[in-house]
């Protein structure tokens, strides 16, 4: 019996330490991790260029970064403002992507977007289409 939490207590305390290295971005990963997946993603979906897919990059690479920046000038400040401050950066990235589409483009990532903003006011963010774990 000793023995058997003797290995339950080390097992937990190398997961604990594993997933303590994760860093301190609550499992979103990086900002290129992010733009990254979200490129490829519309790469499928909307069967982008490799012009149109840099730019997607970019533009997706930026918004993670001016994120993770804002994230980290608000910490303990007013929620509020931070969603409003996220949320203008979303549309501005989401300006800047549709610019860089074709008509038939443009139709269908205003539809992800609608189905997006359907899933974020619904309490459902990622996980409803996903599965709950990143991608």
């Amino acid at each position: 019996m000793k023995k058997e939490f003797l290995a339950v207590a080390v097992f937990l305390l190398i997961a604990g330490f594993c997933f303590g290295q994760r860093g301190n971005n609550r499992g979103f990963g990086t900002p290129e991790e992010n733009a990254e997946r979200t490129t490829e993603r519309l790469e499928k979906e909307l069967e982008l260029s490799t012009a149109q897919k840099d730019s997607v990059y970019s533009y997706t690479l930026e918004q993670g970064k001016r994120m993770q920046q804002i994230f980290q000038e608000n910490q303990g400040g007013d929620r509020q403002q931070l969603m409003g401050k996220m949320r203008d950066l979303r549309e501005e990235t989401d300006k800047k992507i549709h610019s860089v589409l074709n008509a038939d483009q443009q139709k269908a990532y205003e539809k992800m977007a609608e189905e997006r903003a359907n899933r974020m006011r619904n309490g459902g963010g990622r996980g409803d289409r996903r599965g709950g774990g990143n991608r």
